[in-house]
C-alpha cells in the first residue's frame, strides 16, 4: 500500500525527473534563439537593402515578412528554455531530496507500525492481567505496556518529523511543477500578450483557492481574453467565481459536442448536456468538467446560487457511479434545496474516478478524489466565507469525503458531514480524531436495517472499515420509516440505493427527510427508532460491528 503523507496527502512515491535531460533540452532551445537571433540580423539588415526595382523591393518586404515571422519563434524559443531550467532548478532543490527521503520513511512507518502492534498487545496484557488476583502479573505486565506506549509515541514522532521535512520538499517541488505547466500553457498559446500570461501563470501558480481568487479579483481587465484563451483552465480553477466557471465549462463542452467524438465520449457528454438542460431557475450552472483528464469524464453541477446561498451541500456518489446519473442526482438536489428552503444551493460532485467493484474494498480511489474534494471545498469556502458547508455522501462517496475532510484539522471548512449507507470511513488515526474528536466538523451518519450491501462491504474492506454510526461525537439518525413533525409517514430505505423508490436520498423518504433537517436546524427531524420505524435482517439483534470493527456473525 502506497504510504500518504498526513497533512498534505502527498503520496510517498518517486518524483520522476531527469535534470540532465531537462538542461540539455534548455540549451538546445538556446541555441535555436540564438541561430534564429542570428537571421534576425540578417532580416533586419536585408529591410535596408539599397537600391531600385522590383527585385531588391521584393527583398526587402521578403526580409520584413521574415522579421515578423521570427519574433514569436524567438520568444517561444527563449520561454521554454527558461521554464525548463526553472523546473530542473526546481527538482534539483526540492524533488531530489523528497525522493531520497522514501527508504527512511517507509522504515520509520514500519518500526512505527511495529511498535504500535506491541503497544496494543501490551495494553491487552495489561487489561487481562487487571482482572486477576496476582498483584505482580498486574504491576509487569502495566510496565510493560507503559514501556511499549512509550515506544509507540517515540517512533510516531521520528515519523512525524520525517513526513514534515518530506512535506516541505514535496510541497516546494508541487508549486514549481504548477508553476511550470502554468508557464507551458500560456506559452503554448501565441494569442496571448506577455500581461495575459504572466496573469495565467500567477493563477496556476497560486498555493491554494483564497490565493487564486486574490490573484483573479486583481486583474479584471484581463478576464476575458484568458477565459477565451484557456476556457478548459479557468473553468476548473478552484478559486475561480463559479458563475465564470459554469459559463466557461458550458461553453467548453458546446464546442466539444460540435465537434467530432467517439460514440462513448458523445454519449458522456449529451449526458451533462442533459442534466444542465434540466427546468426551473436557476438554470443549472457546470461549475467543473474534465473530459480528459482522468479514465472516466468528472463534473460538477450546481442547482441553485452559490453566490447567495447560505446553506451550500454537495452530493457525493460512491461506486459505479458515472456522469450519466448525473440528471437523476440533480432532481435530488433541487428537493433538497426546496425542503431546506431560501438560501440552499446544492452541488452533485462527480469530480472523481469512482470505483467498481473490485476496485472498492480498496483506498486508491478515495485517495485521488478526495485531493480533488478537499480543493474543491477550499474553492467553496474562499468564495463564501459566511456560508454553511454540508457534505452528503454516499457509499464509497462518503469514504472519499471522510478521507478529505478528516484529513485537515479544519475539516475543509465543512460545517456539517452526513454518511448515508457508508462503505466505511478510512482506518486512519489522523482521519478518525479529526472526524470524532477535534469536533470543527458535527459528523451525522445513517445505515438501513436492511442495507446489507454496506456492512458486507466495510467487512471486506481493508482500507476503509470503520463504521461512521460508532464513532464518538457522531449524531445518528433513522432510515427505517417514521413520522415527520407534521405527522406525515416517511417511508425507509429497504436497500442500498442512492436514489429512486426505497433509496436514502429519495425525496419523501425518513433518510431524506432527516438530512434536509439536519442542514435546517443542526439536528434529524425523527426519533430513533421512534413510530413508523420497522426491523430488518440486519438488526442488532442479529449483526452488529464492534468497537474494534471486526465483523461478528450470530
Amino acid at each position: 500500500m502506497t504510504l500518504v503523507s498526513p497533512n498534505r496527502g502527498y503520496l510517498l512515491e518517486r518524483i520522476e525527473g531527469d535534470t540532465g535531460t531537462m538542461s540539455w533540452w534548455s540549451g538546445q532551445l538556446t541555441r535555436v534563439h540564438d541561430g534564429l537571433d542570428d537571421l534576425r540580423d540578417a532580416a533586419t539588415s536585408a529591410t535596408g537593402l539599397p537600391g531600385v526595382g522590383q527585385a531588391v523591393t521584393s527583398v526587402r518586404a521578403d526580409a520584413a515578412d521574415l522579421l515578423a515571422a521570427l519574433a514569436p519563434d524567438m520568444a517561444e524559443a527563449e520561454h521554454l528554455s527558461r521554464v525548463i531550467a526553472t523546473y530542473a532548478d526546481a527538482y534539483d532543490r526540492y524533488a531530489a531530496p523528497a525522493n531520497a527521503m522514501i527508504e527512511e520513511i517507509e522504515l520509520a512507518h514500519a518500526n512505527w507500525a511495529q511498535a504500535d502492534a506491541a503497544a496494543d498487545d501490551a495494553g491487552r496484557a495489561a487489561l487481562a492481567a487487571a482482572y486477576g488476583t496476582s498483584a505482580l502479573a498486574i504491576e509487569a505486565t502495566h510496565a510493560l505496556a507503559t514501556e511499549a506506549i512509550e515506544a509507540r509515541d517515540t517512533a510516531a514522532q521520528t515519523l512525524d518529523a520525517l513526513w514534515a521535512e518530506y512535506e516541505r520538499h514535496h510541497s516546494g517541488w508541487d508549486a514549481a511543477y504548477g508553476a511550470a505547466l502554468a508557464a507551458l500553457a500560456a506559452g503554448a498559446n501565441s494569442t496571448l500578450t506577455p500581461q495575459e500570461r504572466s496573469f495565467l501563470e500567477s493563477l496556476l501558480a497560486s498555493g491554494d483557492p483564497a490565493e487564486v481568487l486574490q490573484v483573479w479579483r486583481a486583474h479584471p481587465e484581463l478576464h476575458d481574453e484568458l477565459i477565451e484563451a484557456h476556457p478548459e483552465v479557468i473553468g476548473n480553477l478552484d478559486g475561480i467565481p463559479y458563475d465564470v466557471r459554469g459559463d466557461a465549462n458550458r461553453s467548453h463542452l458546446e464546442a466539444l459536442l460540435a465537434g467530432d467524438l467517439p460514440p462513448d465520449r458523445r454519449d458522456d457528454l449529451e449526458a451533462i448536456m442533459r442534466a444542465l438542460n434540466a427546468e426551473g431557475l436557476p438554470r443549472p450552472s457546470l461549475i467543473s468538467f474534465d473530459p480528459d483528464g482522468s479514465e472516466q469524464v468528472t463534473a460538477a453541477i450546481a442547482h441553485g446560487d452559490l453566490a447567495t446561498a447560505s446553506e451550500i451541500n454537495s452530493l457525493v456518489p460512491g461506486m459505479n457511479s458515472t456522469v450519466h446519473d448525473l440528471a437523476g442526482w440533480g432532481e435530488s438536489a433541487r428537493e433538497l434545496n426546496a425542503s431546506v428552503g431560501p438560501g440552499s444551493a446544492t452541488v452533485v460532485w462527480f469530480g472523481y474516478d469512482s470505483p467498481d467493484l473490485l476496485e472498492e474494498p480498496q483506498m486508491g480511489r478515495a485517495v485521488d478524489g478526495a485531493a480533488a474534494f478537499g480543493s474543491y471545498l477550499d474553492g467553496v469556502r474562499a468564495l463564501s466565507p459566511d456560508a454553511d458547508i454540508n457534505v452528503i455522501a454516499h457509499s464509497y462517496g462518503s469514504t472519499t469525503a471522510a478521507l478529505a475532510i478528516g484529513s485537515q484539522p479544519d475539516g475543509h471548512g465543512v460545517t456539517a458531514f452526513i454518511a448515508v449507507g457508508s462503505a466505511g470511513f478510512p482506518d486512519d488515526e489522523t482521519v478518525m480524531h479529526n472526524l470524532s474528536e477535534s469536533r470543527a466538523t458535527q459528523v451525522y451518519a445513517t445505515i438501513s436495517e436492511d442495507d446489507a450491501t454496506a456492512r458486507i462491504g466495510r467487512a471486506t474492506a481493508p482500507g476503509h472499515p470503520v463504521p461512521p454510526e460508532h464513532l464518538p461525537g457522531v449524531t445518528v439518525f433513522d432510515s427505517d420509516g417514521g413520522v415527520s413533525h407534521t405527522g406525515e409517514e416517511l417511508p425507509a430505505a429497504t436497500g442500498h440505493g442512492a436514489l429512486g423508490p426505497g433509496a436514502y436520498l429519495e425525496p419523501g423518504s425518513e433518510s431524506f427527510y432527516n438530512v434536509a433537517e439536519i442542514i435546517r436546524t443542526g439536528e434529524p427531524g425523527t426519533e430513533r427508532q421512534g413510530e413508523g420505524s420497522t426491523k430488518g435482517f440486519w438488526d442488532a439483534t442479529n449483526w452488529w460491528i464492534s468497537d474494534e470493527f471486526e465483523l461478528i456473525d450470530f
